[in-house]
């Protein structure tokens, strides 16, 4: 991969990773892995040298990369209006020319013969009390020198890892201290140990990204260095924030001006003055005052990620800002003394920041005053990949290379806010080209949920062409109904129809309450007219009073990944604003910094509905705002499931935008009644009515 450095960026192609001047051997011996003939023990392994001559090397496609940070990432500008969707003959036009001049995809690689499948099962043995299945045995005795296996939800992900680590210690290929088990979350990494222990018998180090690097910047650095924390970082912005906006007119002015038109114009004269008093007494006021701090902290926290300063961000606008440039100079006159003080905090203390802690190990790696001794690296949930973790793996591939064995799905992708890259795992034989070919499994047996859920919701996600095609499968023959959708004009309406299921369920069943947002609750602790219901807003704790024993729990849906309940209502199948997909425009300077934005409308979105949909092991309720339902919900009637539908009727969809159209008057005369769309006036689609 061709590397240049400035002083803010990595620059990288976008497209792929071309190695140029490989030896006529090396593609003779690359021919042979790929044709099998070659063992995986049998691969060469990048020498410093050799990595030395790649960052030397000349990019392979020239003007496709931006400078925008410490991380080599490909950058277009954000889709903002979500309502000003193209036709859909435009959309396939745009994801057919999205999909030409993309990687092509792995194709899975087959069944090992039978008797490998035997042999191999008969070393590695019971894993968690169960035998593997004969995919996950073809992924662990098959995999290669880079391995992606793709396992769809409920198909043993962390099973087939710790079954790979028995592979290794039983083969003798690694001993434990040169096996790495990365993840993106202290808990996952924590239970991840203690199943390898149970398993095996042997401590492997499991860790997050943020533990290796702290580990690494400690090693090359300081010992002691604290880890600065979070809450103190954001505090320090927020009371900035506030100090600025108290006691400096220009920033006040500034600071009303991004809050919103309304606000600068009820308050931009009488903020001019050096007696103005901030009017805390007002909701609105308060509320864009608090997302306006919060996108600050958010802009910053990916800027440290990044490694990007003010001057670069002004530079990356002037170079990608297109349309919003002049609202970006704006926010960085806000973010940047509001980023100075946040960097002065940690500094002064020569302290570690959690958003920079990556950047920062990269770094000592790259300088080669950390060094590691591992042969095999594993990575867990490898779809929530970033760029800073990619350049982490990068560097310490080309210091001394180890084998790669990733896990994930790219279904679940869900996580760009955070900066996670999806096309790191849609482009993995690209990315990784120099250290060989790659090997691609997938694991499809579930027992997990139902085949009609199954069904449903691979369908849905799988509209997303630039996606993996997987088909789960259960291998149980029970007919089964496990998907029904509930409906109402009105919240009142849907709230009756949650409580009439509930009284259905079992005494004891466990019920998981899905909102895209967590004002979804509102759904019920407003609508409680009776008082049915027990909620505790903070923690999602839900009580039905008829039903005590039931474990009812509500929560996000991005928060329920990873977790199975019973039953589960999803409470936002709604359009408009907050609705599910979210029309909720990205803040255009942060969209700088985030990966790039996918040609397909709302596709993370529908992505982030598919893991709503696969938390349920028996029956998925989708709770129908029929005045104005969500898009997604006009797709698996008119497509996928529209049996669901019983005594659920849709409105008419827009043929625009594909929101809801909305039966409406002009004047008061009944019978001048047209539709018009409920996209207004981001879509401005009309209608007769007949």
């Amino acid at each position: 991969m061709g590397v240049t450095r400035s002083a803010h960026v990595i620059i990288a192609p976008c497209g792929g990773l071309e190695t140029h001047g490989r030896s006529v051997m090396g593609l003779l011996r690359m021919l042979k892995y790929v044709l099998g003939t070659e063992d995986e023990t049998q691969q060469p392994r990048q020498t410093q040298s050799s990595a030395k001559n790649a960052n030397n090397a000349k990019p392979a496609r020239t003007g496709q990369t931006k400078q925008t940070g410490q991380v080599a990432r490909r950058v277009t500008q954000p889709q903002l209006q979500p309502h000003a969707t193209p036709q859909r003959q435009s959309q396939r036009r745009q994801s057919q020319q999205h999909q030409s001049q993309r990687p092509a995809k792995l194709t899975p690689q087959p069944l090992l013969p039978a008797d490998r499948i035997d042999k191999a099962r008969d070393i590695i043995g019971n894993i968690e009390k169960h035998e593997l299945s004969d995919e996950q045995i073809n992924a662990i005795a098959g995999a290669g020198h880079n391995t992606l296996v793709l396992a769809g939800a409920g198909t043993g992900k962390t099973t087939t890892i710790v079954g790979y680590i028995a592979w290794l210690l039983a083969t003798k290929r690694a001993t434990p201290e040169e096996i790495l088990v990365l993840s993106f979350t202290k808990a996952s990494a924590d239970d991840m140990s203690q199943r390898i222990m149970a398993s095996t018998g042997k401590t492997i180090r499991a860790c997050t990204f943020h533990s290796l690097s702290l580990e690494i910047c400690r090693a090359a650095t300081i010992a002691n260095r604290p880890i600065i924390d979070g809450h103190a970082s954001n505090a320090v912005v927020r009371d900035t924030f506030d100090r600025l906006l108290a006691q400096n007119i220009p920033y006040r002015l500034l600071a009303f001006k991004l809050m919103s038109k309304e606000l600068f114009g009820k308050y931009g004269a009488a903020a001019k003055r050096e007696d103005f008093q901030l009017p805390t007494d007002d909701y609105a006021f308060n509320q864009y005052r608090q997302s306006l701090v919060e996108n600050a902290q958010t802009i910053i926290q990916h800027m440290r990620q990044n490694n990007i300063g003010i001057d670069g961000m002004r530079e990356l606008n002037e170079r990608r800002g297109g349309k919003h440039i002049g609202r970006n100079r704006e926010m960085l006159q806000l973010v940047g003394p509001l980023y100075n003080a946040y960097v002065g905090n940690f500094r002064a203390t020569q302290g570690i920041d959690f958003p920079g802690m990556i950047t920062d190990a990269i770094r000592c790696v790259r300088r080669g005053a950390y060094r590691h001794l591992y042969k095999y690296v594993l990575i867990d949930e490898y779809q929530d990949m970033s760029r800073p973790r990619y350049e982490l793996i990068r560097a310490l591939r080309e210091q001394s290379d180890f084998t790669l064995f990733c896990v994930g799905d790219d279904w679940q992708s869900i996580y760009r806010f955070a900066g996670s890259d999806i096309h790191l795992i849609l482009d993995f034989a690209d990315i990784w080209r120099d250290w060989g070919p790659t090997r691609m499994f997938q694991i499809t047996t579930t027992r997990r949920f139902r085949q009609s859920l199954i069904d449903a919701s691979g369908a849905f996600v799988m509209q997303d062409k630039s996606l993996y095609v997987k088909h789960l499968y259960n291998p149980s023959d029970k007919k089964d109904y496990s998907l029904k959708a509930l409906g109402g004009a009105t919240q009142e309406e849907r709230f009756d129809a949650i409580v009439e299921q509930l009284r259905k369920l079992p005494k004891a069943a466990s019920v998981l309450m899905l909102g895209r947002y967590k004002s979804d609750l509102n759904l019920l602790s407003r609508n409680d007219r009776d008082g049915l219901f027990q909620i505790d807003e903070h923690t999602g704790g839900i009580v039905f009073l008829e039903k005590p024993k039931m474990d009812i729990e509500f929560m996000t849906a991005h928060k329920s990944k990873g977790l199975q309940r019973d039953f589960v209502f999803l409470l936002c199948c709604s359009g408009g604003l907050k609705g599910f997909p979210s029309a909720i425009p990205e803040e255009p300077l942060l969209g700088l910094l985030l990966p790039e934005v996918e040609r397909m409308p709302h596709a993370e979105e529908r992505r982030l509905f598919y893991v709503a949909m696969t938390r349920c092991r028996k029956k998925l309720f989708f709770v129908v705002d029929q005045s104005h339902p969500s898009r997604f919900m006009y797709e698996l009637h008119d497509r996928i499931c529209p049996n669901i539908f019983r005594g659920v009727k849709l409105p008419p969809q827009c043929p625009n935008c594909g929101e809801a159209l909305r039966l409406r008057h002009t004047g008061s005369d009944p019978s001048r009644a047209f539709y018009g769309c409920t996209g207004f006036p981001n879509c401005r689609y009309t209608r007769p009515c007949k």
